[in-house]
């Protein structure tokens, strides 16, 4: 409890000197500023962030005051009020322990710390605003070489404890012509529907990418299981794309956030995505805060306009 007071003040110092929890000027202070949080779960973040067969890392126990968190929002356009401001610094804070903020143009106007929340007439989409429809399992943003390789949650509140979820490729399990197919160039990954077309500066996802990179130990995976296909007429890549979300759906597994969870979501390592449930559109629904980690900047930067922009587009 006093770590999590400790974390609590820190976010609350940050609170009162910067405009806002995305605003530059925290982000280019925050790797220095999160230092300041307690060293028990630094040590923590620090070791797991060292691991590469980690699915994500769980900070729990961060305080949110239910009753000064207000109504969830019923648009991810409305902020909340001070208690999400926090939330939002303090989701921040934990995730410099792990590299840069990044976010989109075409997504949410622009915002690099953005919001998870049921957005009514979006109930059957394809996004983190749809509620009746699971949201099938995705790399977050798997179109873009310049993906975040952390994805952080911050759940200020889920009263239905409507689980995360979470699914990984036994890359080892997979026959070896289909791990061969996997890993090379024979797929397309269009962009997801959260993200504004009319802003997409020439990303269409028609750009054949292989979905397995990097070395046996230790392979990235990229899929997206709305917006993933096989070059047309490519028989064998099809079979190979059938047989990795074969697996992958067989792989899924929940992981339910409590009010206070932060969970930074490996993007490199497993997909993720979110079971259904029922909003209630009074004031009491699910929601998170969330923010894309690079692990390296500089990686981004053919994507963004300058290098003071932390915007992908």
């Amino acid at each position: 409890m006093e770590e999590a007071a400790s974390a609590r003040d820190l976010a609350r110092r940050c609170a009162g000197e910067y405009a806002s929890a995305d605003a530059p000027e925290f982000l280019a202070d925050v790797t220095v500023i999160a230092h300041e949080l307690p060293a028990a779960p630094r040590r923590a973040i620090n070791r797991a962030r060292l691991d590469d067969g980690e699915h994500a890392i769980l900070v729990t126990g961060n305080i949110v005051r239910d009753d000064l968190l207000g109504r969830t929002p019923t648009h991810w356009r409305d902020h909340g009020g001070e208690e999400a401001r926090l939330g939002g610094f303090a989701l921040m804070l934990w995730a410099a322990l792990l590299g840069d903020a990044i976010g989109w143009v075409a997504q949410q106007d622009g915002r690099v710390l953005t919001d998870v929340l049921p957005v009514a007439g979006m109930e059957e989409g394809d996004v983190s605003s749809s509620s009746h429809k699971e949201l099938g399992w995705h790399t977050e943003d798997a179109f873009s070489p310049f993906r975040a390789d952390y994805v952080g949650l911050y759940c200020l509140r889920n009263p239905d404890d409507t689980p995360t979820t979470l699914s990984f490729a036994d890359v080892a399990a997979l026959p070896g012509h289909v791990r061969a197919t996997l890993a090379e160039r024979r797929f397309l990954i269009r962009p997801d529907d959260a993200h504004d077309p009319r802003l997409m500066a020439g990303s269409r996802g028609d750009e054949a990418v292989a979905l397995l990179t990097g070395p046996a130990g230790a392979v990235t995976l990229r899929a997206d299981r709305d917006f993933t296909v096989a070059v047309p007429g490519d028989d064998q890549a099809r079979e190979a794309l059938e047989a990795l979300f074969a697996q992958l759906d067989a792989n899924l597994y929940d992981v339910p956030l409590a009010q206070g969870d932060v969970c930074f979501v490996d993007n490199r390592n497993v997909v993720h995505g979110r079971r259904s449930f029922r909003p209630r559109y009074d004031g009491r629904d699910r929601w998170l805060r969330r923010v894309n980690v690079a692990v390296d900047l500089r990686r981004t930067r053919p994507g963004r306009s300058g290098g003071d922009d932390r915007r992908i587009g």
